[in-house]
């Protein structure tokens, strides 16, 4: 394959960029009671496609984003799976592409369907577990270090457990209990102590632990200790976890439909030892669920959430102001759903940043916002810089001129950042990374820019 070089004018900036988004565009009107999406490529072709969890109907489903600018195809029914609350996305059997994990609440099961052909085209049910009381969540995260993704679940009654990627095919092992809590329905897999291995961070509805982590203490998957972050207040309805304060470790987000409350957590150590309650809103009635991402392209962590009404709704987004944790007000995207119950972002049109894509319950749609960027800037001077090759097998090779870079940032198309670099690097090595496309966030000592890389 030729490769190329590309010389790269860019404007570097003093202040910063303001996020504001464009009007409603549809992707289905179909999604038959949706309560969860996510972003995914599904038929392996660089463009991020949507999958849904439904209530009803076609119970678990995925759109396929059809030229990469957020046209979307129609909808594509995977499976029926009575009552589906929650689906994710990963590469369960090791073969490149990305298969499709869910739960059903009133038949106790965890569930994957495997991506036959890496278009799309999915096998039947494949049983991960009959006896999960009230399944509520399910993510894949590698929990035993071994190289392959294993499977955890969240359930109302059955507590916390993964299972083992017994082959890294996807044949799994018996549930293996986490820990043993009630109403455990959002769950995260994360670092937060600064070991290298996968922790678990989730939620419960008793009242002494409504946001606590566990730690894996040896890295294999044996979880012992609980920590508790928060136990006051209302119900923490939904849990995220990202670095707000720009520390380099993991703090946590959560949502409290009781209280009204959009609220984050500092990680005041990097080991897991949590400080106080800092208060987003107060003031989101009815706040559902949180998702955090740099919506600004100014290099922190915004955040976005949903208020929910049985026929109304807002899908709202607060700034990082600072980069340290101190947030602004409320910016509506949009109030044209009905109970949105899910929200997330990701670059639906390739165009370098993250747009907002949002289902709603009551109305059967999902639908996506376009992220148009402002840059309110003084320009400082233009200089050009040489990033090659690209496509790339791994190496990439940065000349900065005269400039003096500071620190690269690699992100995925979900705008999740998988490498982090520090100093006057002009070597980046990214052969570990799946194929696909990446975004180089480049900061020199005179501003910062961003250009997509492909790994072939």
């Amino acid at each position: 394959m030729a490769k190329y070089i590309f010389i790269i004018t860019c404007v570097f900036l003093n202040l910063k960029s303001i996020a504001q988004f464009g009007p409603q565009r549809i992707i289905s009107t179909e999604a038959d009671g949706s309560r969860i999406i996510c972003a995914a490529d599904v038929d392996g072709d660089t463009k991020i496609d949507i999958l849904s969890a439904n209530k009803f109907g076609g119970n678990l489903s995925w759109y396929k984003n059809l030229d990469g600018l957020g046209n979307f195809g129609p909808q594509h029914i995977i499976a029926l799976l009575d009552d589906t609350i929650h689906v994710s996305a990963a590469d369960l059997d090791g073969d490149g592409d990305v298969d499709v994990l869910a739960v059903s609440y009133f038949n106790d099961l965890v569930v994957w369907y495997e991506n036959l052909d890496g278009q799309g085209n999915f096998s039947n049910q494949k049983i991960i577990s009959t006896q999960v009381d009230g399944a509520f969540s399910v993510i894949a995260a590698d929990i035993d270090g071994d190289g392959d993704l294993d499977v955890l679940s969240g359930s109302d009654n059955s507590g916390i457990a993964w299972y083992e990627n017994l082959d890294g095919q996807g044949n799994f092992s018996a549930s293996r209990i986490i820990y043993n809590t009630s109403g455990s329905r959002s769950i995260e897999a994360v670092d937060m102590d600064g070991d290298g291995d996968m922790d678990v961070l989730s939620n419960s509805s008793s009242n002494s632990e409504w946001i606590f982590w566990i730690e894996n203490m040896n890295g294999l998957g044996n979880f012992v200790s609980k920590h508790v972050i928060d136990n006051i207040g209302l119900y923490f309805n939904v849990i995220y976890a990202a670095d707000v304060d720009n520390d380099d470790d993991m703090d946590v987000f959560s949502v409290s439909i009781g209280d009204n409350e959009v609220v984050w957590y500092e990680n005041l150590d990097g080991m897991g030892n949590f400080g106080q309650i800092n208060t987003i809103t107060h003031t989101l009635e009815d706040a559902w669920t949180v998702f955090a991402s740099d919506l600004d392209n100014d290099g922190d962590i915004d955040v976005l959430s949903t208020s929910v009404e049985p026929f109304g709704g807002e899908i709202v987004w607060f700034e990082n102001l600072d980069g340290m944790g101190s947030f602004g007000s409320k910016n509506v995207i949009s109030s044209e759903h009905q109970f949105p119950r899910s929200v997330i972002a990701a670059d639906i049109d390739n165009d370098g940043d993250m747009d907002v894509i949002a289902s709603s319950q009551n109305d059967d749609k999902i639908a996506w916002y376009e992220n148009y960027t402002i840059l309110s800037v003084e320009e400082n001077e233009i200089n050009s810089l040489t990033v090659y090759p690209n496509p790339t097998k791994g190496l990439i090779y940065i000349n900065p001129k005269t400039k003096t870079i500071i620190s690269i940032g690699v992100f995925d198309l979900l705008g999740k950042k998988v490498l982090q670099l520090e100093g006057n690097i002009q070597r980046i090595d990214i052969s570990t990374l799946q194929s696909g496309m990446y975004f180089l966030r480049i900061t020199t000592d005179d501003g910062a820019f961003v250009q997509k890389i492909i790994k072939e």
